[in-house]
């Protein structure tokens, strides 16, 4: 059967957790967390209504014309997806990172602040979730109720569980055009890596459609050999790890088998291009390179 691109997108693609997590958690709102809504709806209304120095006051005002446009659940949906969609503890920073990318403030410091402060607003000691801070490290974000968000939101999580890093492309990519896409069918993820360095002046577009139109395929040979690490492991969870992740790339192996596929190459910020992926990637540990070959060759002689 004939694979097609869109469908892999729809299957592989993390893009998609966002939806499938906050439309579960809307759903839920006035259901199995009720009582954490009307807590922090109470909490995040008095936030927006208290009167604050000049800089905050910008802030809230700038969250405020959003929040008026989208309602409050919008941040509601969020703060809560940012917290369980690891489904582990995460570092406060994490969580920050996570809920700024969907707020309205040009200033990436100004966004990380009032993520900050609404994450906090959600938080209690016997709630949903707690801050747990912690001298001279990192604060913590813990789920206090596990039990019950698995319970209820227990399809999606599966779902997301079951979803990974995208692998490459079994389509030719289409032509990159603009920085809004390296060259994906049905998903939009950008030309340049990273939330906070996107930006729409020029790039070198046509280096990354030279790039992305080369043929490879998998090596026979090389896979028939078992993937090893490249260092002795230090510990119980390293190991764990690696077994996960070589049982996830054989997946995406026997998925692309003999076909030829296509990488979407993508630029950092300082022009740097990598191709995107994990399990099969041109710039991975020796093995992964080894794993690659030209679809298209010729053979040179001296």
């Amino acid at each position: 059967m004939a694979l097609i691109q869109t469908e892999i997108e729809s299957l592989y693609s993390q893009r998609q957790v966002h939806t499938v997590l906050h439309e579960s958690i809307k759903h839920e709102l006035d259901g199995f967390l009720l009582n954490w809504t009307l807590t922090t709806w109470y909490r995040i209304e008095k936030y927006l209504e208290t009167e604050y120095y000049a800089s905050k006051a910008v802030r809230i005002t700038e969250l405020k014309v959003m929040l008026e446009k989208r309602g409050l659940e919008y941040i509601l949906v969020k703060i809560l997806a940012a917290v369980i969609h690891t489904q582990q503890e995460q570092t406060f920073q994490q969580v920050i990172g996570y809920v700024q990318a969907f707020l309205p403030h040009k200033d990436p410091f100004a966004r990380a602040i009032t993520a900050g402060e609404l994450i906090a607003l959600g938080s209690s000691k016997r709630g949903l979730y707690s801050i747990i801070k912690r001298e001279g490290d990192m604060s913590l974000v813990e789920v206090n109720h596990w039990n019950l968000i698995e319970k209820y939101l227990l399809d999606s999580l599966d779902w997301i569980n079951s979803t990974g890093f995208n692998p490459p492309l079994v389509e030719k990519p289409f032509k990159v055009l603009s920085n809004h896409s390296c060259g994906y069918h049905s998903i939009q993820e950008p030309v340049i890596l990273g939330s906070l360095t996107y930006h729409d002046e020029p790039q070198n577009l046509e280096t990354i459609n030279i790039l992305n139109a080369i043929e490879w395929v998998i090596d026979p040979d090389v896979k028939a050999e078992p993937e090893t690490p490249g260092k002795p492991f230090t510990d119980r969870q390293s190991h764990q790890n690696f077994i996960q992740m070589v049982r996830e790339s054989d997946h995406i192996y026997k998925m692309l088998g003999d076909n030829p596929f296509w990488f979407a190459w993508q630029y950092d910020s300082r022009g740097r291009v990598y191709s995107h992926g994990y399990h099969v990637n041109l710039q991975a540990a020796e093995y992964k390179k080894a794993l690659l070959n030209f679809n298209h060759y010729e053979v040179l002689t001296t």
